[in-house]
């Protein structure tokens, strides 16, 4: 075990041991975000689309709804199911559905690793009703936020889509299951797929929130650098730190636009865990992130300054 590592396990213990009455607030509060915010949403999601996966065929999908998703992001049939999903249902769901898919076998690697890359953020929902309203309380710019997080990942996946055009072979490869049929059995089987994978992310939510209570126990949230680390590792609760920040306006309007494109520490060992990446995907996934952030980084200071000069 690297000597770094071992020694930050041997901190956090220590952390648990000193202060328990803080990391027992960091651990409640970790715990209350998942039940009350991640489980009612993520759960219904992870049931319906483990099933649709296992009943449904590319065939089956309609060529009307996929088309369109084929031709702007050269994917497959079911690339183009997993698409909206990643945007529209929030972390980890993209991840997991590009992990099942390349898994069984219905996607190659090369789709995968481009799915993963920018297929897999924050919901509009999240972005419109907690971001936007409820912590940077401009409700007004909602349709802003949700265009410079989630156009910057649009804009990535269709350059790379681009850039690949000619190069990308997307040939179903071969299934060795049989189609199966809806029984109690096989809903059985995706409920537990579905709270196995939802219990797991809620353990991710868990420790780094206690990680973050740790650090802020020691480090000052005043200092900016130290506000922008602990902001890094929660998205939720990193979000509201930046807002609540004496930041100035157009860096707190920025920093709060990167950290939702990034996703935070917590979001992107979900994602690398419930889709099981190995090190190369896990590597392209981060340089993916990173990119998608720089990218948001520039739309939402383009944005915040026309947004400053407009009538």
């Amino acid at each position: 075990m690297p000597k770094k590592f071992l020694c930050m396990i041997v901190l956090l213990f220590g952390y648990l041991l000193f202060h328990p009455q803080t990391a027992l607030a960091s651990a409640r509060e970790g715990l209350l975000l998942w039940y009350h915010c991640v489980l009612p949403v993520v759960f219904p999601f992870l049931f319906l689309s483990s099933l649709a996966l296992r009943l449904i065929s590319a065939e089956d999908l309609p060529k009307a709804f996929t088309r369109p998703f084929i031709k702007l992001f050269g994917c497959s049939a079911y690339g183009a199911f997993v698409i909206p999903a990643g945007f529209l249902c929030g972390f980890p769901m993209g991840a997991k559905l590009t992990g099942d898919l390349y898994r069984d076998e219905k996607i190659t690697q090369e789709e995968a690793r481009r799915l993963f890359g920018f297929a897999n953020n924050l919901s509009p929902g999240f972005i419109i009703s907690y971001l936007a309203a409820e912590q940077m309380r401009q409700p007004e710019q909602s349709g802003w936020f949700v265009f410079q997080i989630l156009g910057a990942a649009f804009l990535y996946g269709w350059a790379q889509a681009w850039s690949c055009r000619g190069k990308l072979h997307l040939q179903e490869p071969q299934t060795h299951s049989e189609r199966k049929i809806l029984s109690f059995a096989l809903i059985d089987d995706c409920i537990y797929g579905a709270m196995e994978s939802a219990l797991r992310l809620g353990a991710y939510i868990v420790l780094f929130a206690i990680l973050s209570g740790a650090i802020l126990q020691i480090a000052p949230i005043s200092n900016p650098a130290i506000l922008l680390l602990v902001s890094g590792i929660e998205v939720t609760n990193g979000i509201r730190l930046l807002a609540a920040s004496s930041l100035p306006e157009g860096g707190k309007y920025i920093a709060v636009s990167a950290l939702a494109a990034f996703g935070g520490l917590s979001a992107l060992a979900q994602s690398a865990g419930i889709a099981h990446m190995d090190k190369k995907m896990l590597f392209y996934y981060i340089k993916s992130r990173v990119i998608i952030t720089l990218l948001t980084i520039l739309i939402s200071a383009v944005v915040f300054f026309l947004l400053r000069v407009m009538p």
